[in-house]
């Protein structure tokens, strides 16, 4: 009963916050304790006990209480005391750290291809395919470009690879941007590239 429970026990992590804390001068430990204030303050703005922060960690109250002075710093914490109640108690507020988050998902956001790029590129698989491709086909193609932000060119590149293997199918094509990734293939190969996670070696080479 208990592992059933514990597996489902996940808290939300901000999906940019995860992939991108770096580009705001954080190392893990500032994450940990970003995370942690962030869960607490679904609840409450009130600032936890530093010994609170430190349940679970490796870290020190005092090493918490540098880390919370660096977020201030960094102006990605807002800390203020207020009288309540007879009671100073310090109330936090997380907006400097989500303004920063939407500046820099905004920065980061994939340029829009060139529409004569974007032309090109259908004309391109239709040539290729010997046919007029469908309205499934369109929508596919037109989702790598602006939910994916895969570039005309490496959608072409994925193309030429499916073909090779005499494949017109866009899953294939699908499946092989997933393995290379958002930058154009250096190299074209005539199979589907398969690495090892571990030691980033091409499994067929062993």
């Amino acid at each position: 009963m208990f592992e059933e429970y514990i597996r489902y026990m996940n808290i939300p992590v901000n999906k940019v916050l995860l992939d991108c804390y770096s580009e705001l001068d954080l190392d893990e430990s500032s994450f940990v304790i970003l995370v942690k204030l962030m869960d607490i303050h679904q609840r409450s703005s009130q600032l936890p006990e530093f010994s609170h922060l430190s349940k679970g960690t490796t870290m020190s109250e005092s090493q918490i209480a540098g880390l919370i002075q660096g977020l201030i710093q960094k102006e990605l914490l807002e800390v203020e005391t207020i009288r309540e109640e007879g009671k100073y108690i310090e109330r936090f507020n997380l907006e400097p750290l989500y303004g920063k988050l939407s500046r820099l998902m905004e920065s980061t956001a994939p340029e829009k291809a060139d529409p004569s790029e974007i032309r090109s590129l259908f004309e391109y698989v239709e040539g290729l395919y010997g046919r007029v491709i469908s309205p499934n086909e369109f929508e596919r193609i037109n989702s790598w470009l602006e939910d994916s932000g895969y570039s005309p060119q490496t959608i072409r590149d994925a193309v030429d690879l499916a073909y090779q293997n005499q494949i017109t199918s866009l899953q294939y094509v699908e499946r092989i941007l997933n393995q290379t990734g958002r930058d154009a293939p250096a190299d074209k190969v005539d199979r589907m590239p398969v690495r090892s996670w571990l030691e980033g070696e091409d499994v067929f080479d062993q």
